[in-house]
């Protein structure tokens, strides 16, 4: 903002200053108009352009005519300054260094033909020098926001490894464990088990039967344990937040979690929770990739027919056409497949992905009804 008010203030006064000027002394007002309607109509063109390089020759051209007007022509320097200082940022490599160059070149005969006072090739050189330094930084900026970027990329992939490297450890570990109180303790276990089946059936007691009862639940709640070691996948809305707090910590998103009351209880299949997960990864780096903002709000609840619903919501300003590619689509089969739906919103300022799929209970009684409707 800072540097657009700098700039409409350079422009103002420059165009102001040559038209007082122009206005005092009648001289030629009508093509001092045109000529800087002209200039500022290619200025305006440039961040549309592909090849910008172009325009800056033709408000170069324009301000030389410009020169030979009635008006006088010390007027017209401030703008081949300004345009030279304003190419540092807009003109790249091989380009910049031509329109300089020829800038130079400009300048020089614009001088000898209008014979330019000493302190205005002055002006020129130092404005030159300072546009030449500007330039340096703005490349060297431009190369550190680079590498920069390489080295965040680099660190991302390293942290990604580490924290996989992690799981891996503890998959290993779990299942060590796993593995030692299936070996040891359910060994010792259905022993004992067996040693009180002979006992009871060679006495009947009720302690012993008791002692049996307590052995058998012991060695269900062991295998239980162990089947639970070895699972190391989190399925649910827990592996949701899981999602969420690896993309905050991976990225620079900015992500306002929302979920409604009796979401984390709702009893989400395996299946259900991988198509849930995998729609909202997408969705957020979607985000990360189109967004205007760093912000992402993500609302997860339930709808008025009891579904699970899904919202991601993301800033982006602009008109062109939303084009369904393979990942909006990719989203759309996933939710199906479930029995969901996907739908696709936009408004002014914001990009709206609304989805729904209904939980494995509810699934499970709309079979039964259609069921009972067919017989």
């Amino acid at each position: 903002m800072k540097l657009f008010l700098f700039r409409l203030t350079c422009i103002v006064l420059m165009t102001g200053t040559l038209f007082i000027h122009t206005a005092l002394t009648s001289a030629g007002i009508t093509s001092t108009l045109f000529l800087i309607t002209g200039v500022f109509f290619l200025y305006f063109l440039i961040p549309i352009m592909k090849k910008p390089l172009l325009n800056y020759f033709l408000i170069l051209f324009l301000i030389i005519i410009g020169s030979f007007t009635p008006s006088n022509h010390l007027y017209w320097l401030p703008f081949i300054g300004f345009f030279i200082v304003e190419a540092t940022s807009q003109l790249k490599g091989k380009s910049y260094y031509i329109f300089y160059t020829s800038a130079i070149a400009v300048c020089i005969l614009f001088g000898i033909l209008n014979k330019v006072p000493i302190y205005g090739f002055l002006l020129m050189a130092i404005i030159f020098i300072v546009s030449y330094f500007l330039y340096q930084a703005v490349e060297n900026a431009h190369t550190k926001g680079l590498l920069y970027e390489q080295l965040l990329n680099e660190y991302r992939r390293l942290k990604r490894m580490s924290v996989e490297q992690e799981q891996l450890v503890r998959a290993e570990e779990r299942t060590k464990i796993a593995r030692d109180i299936h070996d040891s303790v359910g060994h010792k276990l259905t022993s004992l088990l067996m040693q009180l089946e002979v006992m009871t059936i060679q006495q009947s007691d009720v302690h012993i039967k008791e002692a049996k009862e307590l052995a058998r639940e012991s060695l269900e709640e062991t295998r239980y344990a162990v089947r639970q070691l070895k699972s190391s996948d989190t399925t649910g809305i827990q592996s949701v937040l899981q999602l969420i707090r690896k993309l905050e910590m991976e990225s620079r998103l900015q992500i306002q979690f929302s979920l409604k009351n009796g979401v984390l209880s709702l009893p989400v299949s395996n299946s259900q929770s991988i198509v849930l997960y995998r729609v909202l990864q997408e969705s957020l780096t979607n985000a990360m990739k189109y967004s205007h903002s760093k912000e992402v709000e993500v609302i997860i609840g339930m709808n008025s027919l009891q579904n699970l619903q899904f919202e991601v919501k993301n800033k982006m300003i602009s008109n062109e056409p939303i084009i369904q590619g393979f990942g909006l689509t990719n989203m759309e089969e996933r939710l199906k497949e479930i029995g969901g739906e996907l739908k696709i919103l936009r408004t002014n300022d914001q990009f709206i992905l609304k989805g729904s799929f209904p939980i494995r209970a509810n699934l499970t009684n709309q079979k039964s009804m259609k069921a009972l409707m067919k017989e």
